[in-house]
């Protein structure tokens, strides 16, 4: 008699046996759905879409994560199935339609069906991250946590001239240290755009930090750096002695 097939964990860890002095997380790293879930063709295109995932985030944290050794966790689902950059009581943790299509996976959900999918996919995500940074925390590292993210060039017409957004709310010395290497680097850099961290704008990453009292930041990547593993590659590269950098500064 054949086993039942096992789901997937809800996340992808890479190094998960680093006690590296930084945490990367990528909270929209991928854009697949769950069984038995399944997308109509329009659909198909919101999920290929930022409204879908963070196009390029995952494939800039996998290149620095290997630059680094720097252990790292991506959310395998995409951020339309729940999305784990939001309080559960946040209205757009589950969205019931984007860019005017409503989401046929998503309709008419019920208080059950809310509950069973933050319990299989919210819930152990975080559960992750507490795992891995207590693992380095018992061992004397107290590590800073950085949330990998991209943001679209363009929204709502209005044009985000800039390539990397630093996000900090308590640690805007680290913050700040972490912009100037960006920039020294070659990359145009603002603070706290195209979100605000102090405007709790990085619910992942200050969730773990605020909670382990652990410096926490967000870094938001322009998608149009990234838009290929080739441009994902190339702006690892030289942002690594940046993101290296944060482990001695604590």
């Amino acid at each position: 008699m054949s086993r039942p097939t096992q789901a997937p964990a809800p996340f992808f860890r890479l190094r998960p046996a680093s006690l590296s002095a930084v945490l990367l997380t990528c909270e929209h790293a991928a854009r697949a759905l769950p069984a038995p879930l399944r997308a109509g063709p329009d659909e198909v295109e919101i999920l290929r879409s930022h409204w879908g995932f963070d196009p390029g985030a995952w494939d800039l944290t996998r290149a620095l994560s290997r630059r680094t050794g720097f252990g790292a966790l991506g959310a395998r689902w995409s951020r339309l199935v729940i999305d784990p950059n939001r309080r559960i009581d946040d209205p757009t943790l589950i969205r019931n339609e984007a860019e005017g299509i409503a989401l046929s996976f998503n309709q008419r959900l019920t208080a059950a069906e809310r509950e069973r999918r933050i319990g299989a996919y919210h819930a152990p995500y975080h559960a992750e991250i507490d795992r891995l940074l207590m693992r380095r925390i018992v061992r004397g590292i107290h590590p800073v946590v950085l949330a990998i993210h991209s943001f679209t060039p363009v929204l709502h017409r209005h044009r985000r001239d800039f390539d990397v957004g630093v996000l900090y709310d308590d640690h805007a010395v680290l913050a700040r240290r972490l912009a100037r290497r960006v920039r020294a680097a070659g990359f145009r850099v603002r603070m706290n755009e195209p979100y605000s961290g102090i405007a709790g704008m990085m619910y992942a990453a200050d969730r773990h930090g605020s909670h382990l009292d652990l410096p926490c930041l967000e870094l938001e990547v322009n998608q149009a750096r990234i838009g290929t593993r080739a441009q994902a590659e190339e702006v690892a590269e030289r942002l690594t002695s940046a993101i290296a950098a944060l482990g001695a500064d604590v």
